[in-house]
This record gives C-alpha cells, sequence and structure tokens, in this order.
C-alpha cells in the first residue's frame, strides 16, 4: 500500500484516504478529537460515535457539508477494496486504532495511545499487524508514568491534603481527557470539584458513556472554598486574577520533566498521561509484531533509532512538529 507521509498529515493513496490531516481535505479517518488531530473541517469523515460527538461539539455548523461516518469498534467495512476496521487506544474517550487490510498485508495506524488502562474509557486492544504507524509523543526512556490506581490515589491525596490545609486544590489538566478524568476521580472519591468551562463542556459525554462525575460545577470564577479546580495549563494565567490562596497540581506526562514546576507554576506533579510512556511503547510495538514501523509525532529519531538497536525495521518519515501540551 502506497503512505505518504506529508507536513499535513499522512495519504493512504490508494484509498484516497487521509489520517488526522492536518488541513481540510476530502476523506479523512479522524483517530481521537484532540485538536492537532480533529481541527479541521473534511468533506468525509470516519471515526467513533465519540469522537464524532466530539467533532460536532468543536465545530457546529460548520460541518453542515460534511458526511459524517460513524464507526463501531471492531466492525469492519470497506473502501476501494480494502477492509478497515477500528480498535480501542485507551486515549481520550472514543480513540481509536485504524487497521487496514489491503492485498493481503495488515497497516495499523495508532493515533495517540496508551497501552495501560485508562481512568476513563476503553483499554487498548492489541492487533497484530505488518506494518505499524505509530505515535511516539514520549519516545525517551526519561518518561516514566504512574499507573490508573497510582494516580488516582495521587490526585484524590493532593486535593484533599490542600483542603485541609485550608489551601484550593487546583489541578492543572488538558481539557479533553485529563480533565474528565481528574473531575470523575476526585467527585467519586467525594471531593467537590469545579471545573473550567474549556474541559465542562465535555463531561456530558464521559458520563453518558459510563464516567460520570457527579456535583460538579462549572467554575466561572467562583467557586464553593471546599472545591478542587480543574483548570487547562493553557488557561492558568486565570488563576491569578482571582486572589485565591491556591496549591497547584500538573497531571501530565510532561510532569515527568525537570522544567515542569517552572514552566506551570505547580507545587504538586504528577505524572499520568493518556499516551503511552517509554516503557509501554516498547512493550506495544513487541505485542504488534510488525516486520515495518514508521514513527510519528515527538521524539520520532530517537525512538526509531531504539527500535533499529532492537531488530526492527524503524524509519522517522515524517518532518519534526511541536508536540502540544496534551499529555
Amino acid at each position: 500500500m502506497r503512505v505518504e507521509f506529508t507536513g499535513q498529515g499522512i495519504y493512504l493513496a490508494d484509498l484516497d484516504l487521509w489520517l488526522d490531516p492536518r488541513e481540510p481535505r476530502p476523506r479523512a479517518w479522524i483517530s481521537h478529537a484532540h485538536r492537532d488531530h480533529a481541527g479541521c473541517v473534511h468533506g468525509e469523515v470516519y471515526a467513533t460515535a465519540e469522537t464524532l460527538a466530539f467533532y460536532r461539539l468543536r465545530h457546529g455548523d460548520a460541518l453542515a457539508g460534511s458526511a459524517l461516518r460513524e464507526v463501531p469498534y471492531g466492525q469492519t467495512w470497506e473502501l476501494a477494496g480494502a477492509r478497515l476496521a477500528a480498535y480501542p487506544a485507551a486515549h481520550v474517550l472514543g480513540a481509536a486504532q485504524l487497521l487496514v487490510e489491503w492485498r493481503g498485508r495488515r497497516l495499523l495506524y495508532t493515533g495517540d495511545i496508551k497501552l495501560r488502562p485508562p481512568l476513563c474509557g476503553r483499554a487498548t486492544e492489541i492487533v497484530q499487524a505488518e506494518r505499524l504507524i505509530v505515535e511516539s509523543t514520549f519516545g525517551l526512556p526519561i518518561f516514566h508514568f504512574l499507573t490508573r490506581e497510582q494516580a488516582r490515589e495521587r490526585i484524590v491525596a493532593f486535593a484533599r491534603q490542600a483542603l485541609e490545609d485550608g489551601r484550593r486544590p487546583v489541578l492543572l489538566a488538558h481539557e479533553l481527557g485529563r480533565a474528565q478524568e481528574v473531575a470523575h476521580v476526585l467527585c467519586q472519591a467525594g471531593v467537590p470539584v469545579a471545573v473550567h468551562s474549556a474541559a465542562a463542556r465535555y463531561l456530558p459525554s464521559y458520563a453518558a458513556a459510563g464516567f460520570p462525575a457527579p456535583g460538579w460545577l462549572e467554575w466561572t470564577g467562583d467557586a464553593p472554598p471546599e472545591a478542587a479546580i480543574i483548570v487547562p495549563p493553557r488557561l492558568r494565567a486565570c488563576l491569578a486574577l482571582r486572589g485565591l490562596r491556591l496549591r497547584i497540581a500538573y497531571v501530565s506526562g510532561w510532569a515527568a520533566l525537570d522544567n515542569a514546576r517552572a514552566r506551570t507554576g505547580a507545587e504538586e506533579l504528577i505524572p499520568y498521561s493518556d499516551h503511552a510512556d517509554f516503557e509501554e511503547l516498547l512493550e506495544l510495538v513487541e505485542a504488534i509484531g510488525p516486520q515495518e514501523v514508521d514513527v510519528v509525532h515527538g521524539y520520532t529519531d530517537a525512538f526509531a533509532r531504539i527500535l533499529t538497536l532492537r531488530g526492527k525495521l524503524a524509519r522517522a518519515p515524517e518532518r519534526p512538529r511541536p508536540v502540544g501540551d496534551n499529555g
């Protein structure tokens, strides 16, 4: 199968199908609803039901001319002579891998993925393929993340201790994915939560999928003094205007870096991510068992070299692009 790696996405030429393109295209597969993967309006879109729900929420009336094709997990469909199927990727709610079977060979595109079970969502299903296109956001040995059980304990303990100390707990968490997981964990533990509107709009979809955050409030600059506040990292500047006595935690894979406190102003670093850490990525590649590996996004050159040293035929075909704060 012809696979073209361009500055605006990955193109499966034989199917006329783009994978997570970063410019409008006639036909696209969207692996999940983060802005760097689902930020454009396309003519025809294939994605899971949850991803399409977030996609509609993001783009609204701009989708009036788009054909949105809902893809259930595990069900195959045909496109231009190929058989395709989506499988859970344990990233944000609705995230999916895409398996393409073409002329007796299997190509798997992971999108963003993690191997450990998430706090909210479906666990990744391992799918064997001869060729793998894998995202390597955290593809360096310095990245080691908490399990969901460890993350749950750290998040709840941080919030409770801050409240006992008479300080307002603030948790910096990406607006789609981790913010809803943090809200779910705290509310289930009986800790009142106020959620910034940028993240609050996604909470009903998580509740409908079986991951509620009972009793949450939308944060509009004020909240009960006993409530923890959840704010996306990109909007943390709004906290400085409120005159609150805060204690801040940063919940992210990037919290594993030494400079995380200086970058975020957080006292507490909680290295939990909706991406795979380094060891998970290695385990994932071994489990899939590909003959060829294309490494995209993140530390691509380094991770491809590491795979090569481990006996894999690996390469980093894309031009490097900046990684965001959605780790």
